[in-house]
């Protein structure tokens, strides 16, 4: 099953709590595949923004940037992960996902049929792409704006579809929220403006989390090869 950060009109604000889930949770590392055609100040912008949305949750990460490797090296992208963070990668490129037209999917990521999320994580610039040119009313004509305006926006929004699939692997879960960062659709302006706060983590995705860590610690671990 496809888990796919969508584009919606569907817009609330979470409320931040303060303590984070522990203060001596280890980095968790993640290999980023980066297309050659996206800019690497988007690339940069993106990882950023995925950073600052878990940090108030207590989690950090060591993005190991990797060469994308041939077709021929990639596993299978459904195979289940036995445990959360270890051969996690996140691919950034100009695939348009499987979902309809009309929901233009910022990021994803697949889930086997145990319901076990699969190692990989998506993000799609093209998409991103596309939606900050149809975002008319909530930013400026993508013509008029300068290059470092542009970047940072799609940065911005590719990096909060990166984050709340992040939460769907470390949740190990395909159920979306009716507010805050695991809510199924966002408006343009919540993936785009300065204020993050329709991303926010609230208590109860704290406390969901914190018991599935006291199951599956998460650990810094980097494999040979990945």
């Amino acid at each position: 099953m496809l888990i796919a950060t969508s584009l919606g009109a569907v817009a609330f604000v979470a409320s931040l709590a303060t303590a984070p889930i522990t203060a001596a949770l280890p980095p968790i590392v993640v290999t980023v595949d980066v297309a050659a055609d996206v800019p690497p100040m988007v690339v940069s912008i993106v990882l950023n923004e995925a950073t600052e949305i878990w940090r108030p949750a207590g989690l950090s990460f060591i993005w190991r940037r990797a060469a994308r490797p041939d077709a021929s090296a990639i596993a299978d992208p459904t195979s289940p992960c036995p445990a959360l963070p270890i051969g996690l990668r996140v691919v950034i490129g100009d695939e348009r996902g499987s979902a309809p037209p009309e929901r233009t999917p910022l990021g994803w990521i697949v889930f086997g049929p145990d319901d076990v999320p699969a190692h990989e994580i998506y993000v799609s610039h093209r998409n991103a792409v596309d939606f900050l040119a149809g975002a008319r009313g909530v930013v400026p004509p993508v013509a008029q704006m300068p290059l470092a305006e542009r970047n940072l926006k799609l940065g911005r929004a590719m990096g909060r579809a990166l984050a709340h699939e992040m939460g769907h692997y470390l949740l190990a879960s395909k159920v979306h929220t009716r507010r805050g960062l695991m809510q199924a659709t966002h408006t343009a302006s919540a993936f785009f403006d300065n204020d993050r706060s329709s991303f926010a983590i609230d208590n109860a995705l704290r406390q969901e989390l914190a018991a599935r860590l006291r199951h599956e610690p998460l650990a810094a671990v980097v494999q040979p090869g990945t």
